[in-house]
């Protein structure tokens, strides 16, 4: 291999050979050698290029002294040229900004020989400017003085621009990220937080440096930290996104919740660089939730509870039964006992509804303490009261039941200031668990209920399969009195009340009538209750007051007509207007119409039947108390509204002569009739003592089989 010492200023050189430069020319950064005197006498290819792109060419290498040997090996650049030339030649062309540093961090150098590492922008011909590194050490003796500087330049503007194009995207990252409504955090690969936006910060209080790494999770509710860590642990040892929730605490005090997001994040070439999440304030969209199903669940209460006593319902106690049926053991008897109150209509009529409603508790409150804690006890409606027993051992069981329910029910109450009693009628039913369904055993201790009503108050009844006859055969009738009117089964007899003055017949009362084709005649003991449970009694009563006008408009007009009105029609606003249209119709008289009401039309919402019974009279039809006397206030209906008549209940005159406190009773409505200007009527009249009685007495009107049963319109006209 070829060698050649160079020797300059008498000191010994480098060696360098032919290998050494071909290595040095393939090195892409550029390549200088300085000699102690800081005199270059060596550039690769790659300096020499870079210097000539700078426009240096006219620096030229002197090649005195040298031998022929370096002059081949180093060429045109090659020699020495003194250390003002080349630099003076790129230092005049560095950025003015970076002029000052540069050339007194490259003074220093050479002053102290000691390594040098600077970064600076060079002018290039055209005007532009670039980023280049210069980087210089020392090759030392072994008795310490510098042999040779070694040194590079590189053009670093990609890297540079590269990393001011990172800086500005970090930037607006970051700008971004802290005027977002949601809190970002980046972590690394090590699962370490290197980053959380302002809201986050602003929100938790905590320093950018507090939520570094594992900080943040001091900002987590402590009840939630644990689960909050370990979802995250997962997340990062799987590389899967996560998704959770948790309270964060709030610098202000409190706390917030939020749902928190995150992504890992991966290389172009697949490399795991952490992860980036957003976490976002959902605490009202929670509340709203939370409220939505705090909602959800009063409503789903309330449709399953009576309000007034908080009890359950029948839908409550039909899904509870079908939760428990699989529960029961087979075998197992199963006890439905149904139950009403009696007299409390009158009370909450005379005291009030709202004492009514304070009453309906205080005896919900009994029945609940006579039950055992697994019985279920709900309103069906009303004073209505069903209780489910499971596991009963006999029907003797549930007998006592009853009794013990009667007998806690019946003690006094105090109510208004006064004491008021309470009675209680029970129909129960007992089957085993799956012979019967819920419904069934309802529907059994309800007739059984049935059956105690006859009874009266402390009466209970086990449900018997006989009694199925009689239910089935009022629901037959049912159904029968709801074809009766289009079938014409219905008819109107006619029964005349006698004017005792004159013995002449003054009114005739309109009394419907019922012959069923196969069931023969119907009593309206049976068929108007059941008008009245079905609803059907609007249609009745109306069909019954235009056939009894259309009748009477023919009668000479001295008679009058008289109609029974049930205290349920009043519940249809459109009454009067009914009444006024059927008087017009039939072209009869108003002052010809008596409608004769029950002194419940004045019990049950009293106010806007008061009302109507006015509108009624303004009409001009006149207004009949019927079964005076058998009420709790009669007398002081007669100062709420002024009847045209009192038509005096007919038990008051079924024991005269032989009744003195029938008779007193009879004596006082006469003189209070009398002194309030009202016509007094007495039904039931049978026999001629009877008339006599209630003639002697002042009576003015009298009606009865003495006078005559109720008759067709044909056979009634023949009467006057």
């Amino acid at each position: 291999m070829e060698k050649t010492d160079i020797q300059t200023s008498n000191t010994t050189s480098v060696l360098f050979d032919g290998d050494l430069k071909h290595a040095l020319n393939a090195i892409p950064q550029a390549i200088f050698v300085k000699d102690e005197q800081h005199r270059s006498y060596f550039l690769n290819d790659a300096a020499r290029t870079l210097f000539d792109d700078l426009g240096c060419r006219d620096y030229k290498f002197m090649t005195a002294g040298r031998s022929a040997e370096i002059s081949a090996m180093c060429g045109p650049w090659g020699g020495t040229v003194p250390s003002e030339t080349l630099e003076e030649a790129w230092l005049t062309r560095l950025h003015p900004d970076d002029l000052v540093r540069v050339r007194r961090n490259w003074s220093r150098w050479r002053e102290s020989w000691k390594p040098i590492d600077i970064e600076f922008r060079l002018m290039s011909p055209e005007g532009s400017y670039c980023w280049f590194r210069a980087r210089a050490t020392a090759h030392r003796a072994e008795n310490g003085p510098v042999l040779r500087w070694y040194g590079t330049f590189e053009n670093i503007d990609g890297q540079r621009n590269t990393i001011v194009a990172l800086k500005e995207s970090e930037a607006r990252f970051r700008a971004i990220a802290d005027n977002a409504p949601v809190m970002i955090w980046v972590t690394n690969e090590t699962g370490e937080d290197d980053y959380h936006s302002r809201l986050w910060l602003e929100t938790t209080g905590q320093t950018a440096e507090q939520s570094a790494g594992r900080g943040w999770l001091r900002a987590i509710h402590p009840d939630d930290r644990k689960r909050v860590e370990a979802g995250f642990n997962r997340a990062f040892s799987r590389r899967t996104p996560i998704r959770t929730e948790y309270r964060l605490q709030r610098a202000q005090g409190g706390s917030t919740w939020v749902i928190d997001v995150g992504q890992p994040r991966f290389a172009t070439d697949g490399k795991f660089l952490g992860f980036v999440g957003i976490a976002l304030d959902i605490t009202e969209r929670r509340n709203a939730a939370q409220e939505r199903l705090l909602a959800k669940k009063q409503i789903h209460h309330m449709a399953r509870h009576d309000a007034l006593t908080g009890l359950p319902n029948r839908q409550f106690l039909l899904e509870e039964f079908l939760l428990l049926s699989d529960e029961i053991a087979p075998g197992t008897q199963v006890a439905v006992l149904c139950l009403d109150l009696v007299g409390f209509k009158a009370i909450n009529e005379v005291y009030g509804r709202a004492s009514g409603d304070v009453l309906l508790r205080r005896a919900a409150g009994r029945l609940r303490n006579s039950l055992l804690q697994s019985d279920i006890l709900c309103r069906l409606g009303g004073d209505e009261f069903a209780i489910l027993r499971i596991g009963v051992r006999s029907t003797d069981e549930a007998s006592k039941l009853a009794e013990r329910l009667i007998a806690s029910v019946e003690e006094p109450y105090e109510l208004s200031g006064t004491h008021v009693d309470l009675g209680i009628t029970v129909g129960f039913a007992v089957a085993l668990n799956g012979d019967q369904s819920l419904d069934e055993l309802i529907q059994a201790a309800d007739i059984a209920l049935d059956q105690a009503r006859v009874g009266g108050r402390g009466t209970y009844v086990q449900y018997e399969p006989g009694m199925d006859a009689q239910f089935r055969a009022k629901q037959d009738l049912k159904v029968a009195l709801r074809h009766a009117l289009g079938r014409n089964e219905l008819q109107i007899h006619y029964q005349p009340l006698v004017n005792l003055h004159t013995g002449r017949i003054t009114t005739f009362e309109a009394l419907v009538r019922w012959f069923h084709p196969e069931r023969g005649s119907v009593s309206p003991a049976s068929f108007i209750p059941v008008a009245e449970e079905t609803g059907l009694i609007g249609a009745l009563g109306e069909w019954i007051l235009r056939q009894a006008c259309t009748e009477a408009a023919k009668w000479p007009p001295e008679i009058s007509v008289a109609v029974n009105l049930s205290p349920l029609q009043f519940r249809n606003q459109d009454l009067v207007a009914t009444v006024s249209t059927i008087l017009n119709d039939s072209g009869l008289d108003a002052a010809r119409l008596q409608l004769e009401i029950t002194e419940s039309v004045l019990l049950n919402e009293c106010e806007g039947n008061l009302q109507t019974l006015k509108e009624i009279r303004q009409l001009g039809v006149k207004v009949a108390i019927d079964d005076f006397g058998t009420g709790y206030s009669s007398l002081g209906y007669l100062r709420t509204f002024r009847f045209d008549k009192i038509k005096v209940d007919r038990s008051f005159v079924a024991d005269l002569p032989g009744s003195n406190e029938c008779l007193a009773i009879l004596k006082a409505v006469a003189a209070i009739g009398r002194s309030l200007g009202i016509v007094t009527t007495v039904e039931g009249v049978e026999n001629q003592n009877q008339l006599e009685l209630v003639k002697a007495e002042g009576f003015d009107e009298a009606q009865g089989y003495l006078i005559a049963r109720p008759l067709p319109a044909s056979q009634a006209l023949g009467l006057l």
